[in-house]
């Protein structure tokens, strides 16, 4: 990277890397066009620093002849010298203590004003901004750069000049009086601006970036605070906001963010911060807390947010997951407070989403144990630390167990058995579930062949749960043809577990993708029955062998025997389209009764039993 672009970048905040391609491009573009314009200025800034020299040399000279008469006409000519250079450029002469004696005419065409009406309105301006420092006022700063001013035009416009001094020198070094050069810099700060915006804040929303939030957060924690001021973090990430893109495009989505954006920032103070830090993602800094009522505050940020919104023709309703970090209490430093108002958000999504939640230590080591069982999990699979236990399903005419269900365990080597509900997420969330997938309906497989070798003539049938991001990322009909192939089985044996819910994509893709594992003769069953609302009317459409009643509709069976209408309608319909209808969850023998009474064919769960290690399972079915 050329060193001068080096320095502004770093001059305006900018960390290498923190930009994404497109901002990249879009930012080096800006640059190079000034670049570009600073090259047609460069010649001529050399060859009037070149007439400044030789003015200089002649004054040099003057001076060490001690004659008044030539120092007076050396300054006429070099004055004359340099009032005919170009408009964006004027030249002045100061005495030893700072006061202006000359100006060049083309201050008029710069700035608008005379060189009486210079000197008398603005000669003070520069001395006071020059006079930050008067030790130094009449050299350029350490690193070589010129000073920049701000003045104002006589027509009332801002103009920003780059100045540059040349002190000269008595014969006994001492200062005798000051050259100085000044040139319009107006396009290149505006430029400057521009790349600092672009660096600096959200180019569709307008509001901070991440690299400013960074900055200004870095910049209040120095300056400003102490336990005794304190401050919230709020990590604001907005609610299924990917549907609306899906859905009704990009297009919509963008003018939904910038609504929402103009919206929180208008209800904010001007003390407090607001960035925009990914897709759909918020950060938001209430300062001095104090002052405000925090708990009032948050509740008006999420209402704003539900409120409707009104997009083109389209009214639309979100909401949002928040969770929020206390200064000094979750962490002290910017990356500590995000890293835990992050941790608090995703709590809120898992508590059912439009919510908050403040963190707490805890959220903390729950997520060290997940990063724990992320690293863990790839190396689980080859060390041979996942198994698989079987519940049995049995029928409720007769209480003998007709197949079971497969349910994987992670033997882990610190933390012990795992049940699925601990890592089956993180599967699914890392990718990890695909190869976990095809694991388990592999050694399903091979579980079958040692089943029948126990006792051939049961042929007990097993059931293994595939996930909806299996299902719509693998082909599932060849690694199923390929498992039952190399195990050497039929397909009846082995039967897949859907929820509902993998409907909800494509339905007549699914329907295509069932009827190719149908034609395996691998049964089908729709796990957590009841719980969806996609699937009714495709019903009788898919090829589904069994429905299996979620355990929540189980659970509400009453005691007394009165009737539960809705667990009735389930078992009426899989009974209808000729269905073979499984209740899950059963764990009091009044629940069996009533499932009995009611037609529905088979049941699992701890009335019978819970999930047994395979040599368990052999010995339950081999009595």
């Amino acid at each position: 990277m050329h060193e001068l672009l080096r320095y502004q970048l770093k001059k305006i905040g900018y960390r290498e890397g923190e930009l994404t391609e497109l901002q990249l491009k879009k930012l080096f573009h800006v640059v190079s066009k000034a670049y570009h314009t600073a090259d047609e200025n460069r010649k001529l800034w050399e060859d009037m620093l070149e007439i400044s020299s030789k003015g200089m040399q002649v004054l040099y000279k003057t001076l060490k002849d001690n004659s008044r008469n030539k120092l007076a006409y050396s300054e006429e000519k070099y004055n004359r010298l340099i009032s005919n250079l170009q408009p964006y450029y004027f030249f002045y002469t100061k005495n030893a203590d700072g006061k202006f004696i000359s100006v060049s005419e083309s201050v008029k065409e710069m700035l608008g004003y005379t060189h009486d009406e210079f000197i008398e309105h603005c000669s003070d301006i520069f001395m006071n901004e020059i006079a930050l420092d008067s030790s130094k006022r009449f050299i350029r700063p350490k690193d070589g750069r010129p000073y920049e001013l701000k003045i104002q035009h006589k027509n009332g416009s801002m103009r920003y000049l780059e100045l540059t001094e040349f002190p000269i020198l008595n014969t006994e070094g001492k200062i005798e009086s000051i050259e100085g050069i000044l040139r319009d810099v107006t396009d290149q700060v505006k430029t400057r601006k521009k790349i600092s915006d672009m660096l600096h804040f959200d180019a569709l929303t307008g509001i901070s970036n991440r690299l400013h939030l960074e900055i200004l957060m870095e910049k209040m924690l120095f300056d400003n605070y102490s336990k005794e001021n304190r401050f919230a973090l709020l990590f604001l990430d907005l609610d299924h906001f990917k549907h609306i893109n899906d859905t009704l495009g990009h297009d919509i989505g963008d003018n939904l963010l910038q609504l929402i954006a103009e919206g929180v920032a208008q209800s904010l103070r001007e003390d407090d911060i607001f960035a925009r830090v990914g897709g759909d993602e918020f950060i938001i800094i209430l300062n001095d807390l104090k002052s405000i009522n925090l708990t009032l505050a948050i509740h008006r940020i999420m209402e704003l947010v539900r409120r409707p919104w009104m997009v083109r023709n389209y009214e639309l309703r979100i909401s949002a997951s928040m969770g929020i970090a206390l200064y000094p209490d979750d962490g002290t430093n910017s990356i500590d407070l995000m890293k835990n108002a992050d941790i608090a958000m995703y709590q809120s999504k898992n508590l059912g989403r439009d919510n908050f939640t403040f963190f707490k230590e805890e959220f903390n080591v729950s997520v060290h144990t997940e990063m724990k069982l992320i690293q863990d999990m790839s190396s689980a699979l080859d060390k041979k630390e996942f198994l698989l236990y079987f519940q049995p399903k049995v029928l409720l005419s007769t209480n003998e167990i007709v197949s079971s269900e497969a349910l994987i365990r992670w033997d882990h080597p610190e933390l012990g058995l795992i049940l699925p509900d601990k890592f089956i997420t993180l599967a699914e969330n890392t990718g990890f579930i695909l190869k976990l997938g095809r694991w388990i309906i592999e050694e399903a497989c091979q579980a079958i062949v040692r089943f029948n070798k126990v006792d051939s003539h049961k042929k007990l049938k097993l059931a293994v749960n595939i996930s909806i991001r299996q299902f719509q990322h693998e082909n599932m009909y060849h690694i199923l043809e390929k498992a039952i192939e190399d195990a050497g089985l039929d397909g009846n044996q082995l039967q897949i577990e859907l929820t509902e819910s993998i409907m909800m994509e494509n339905n007549r893709e699914m329907a295509y993708k069932l009827k190719q594992i149908k034609s395996l003769n691998i049964g089908i069953a729709l796990d957590d029955f009841g719980t969806g609302y996609s699937t009714l009317s495709y019903l009788d459409k898919l090829s589904i062998d069994a429905l299996k009643i979620d355990k929540a509709f189980v659970d509400a069976i009453p005691k007394d025997g009165t009737q539960n209408i809705l667990l009735d309608t389930i078992i009426a319909m899989g009974k209808t389209l000729h269905m073979s209808v499984i209740a899950e969850g059963v764990e009091h023998e009044y629940q069996r009764q009533y499932l009995l009474k009611k037609g529905c064919d088979v049941y699992q769960g701890y009335l019978f039993s819970k999930p047994l290690s395979e040599q368990e399972y052999i010995e339950y079915f081999s009595k």
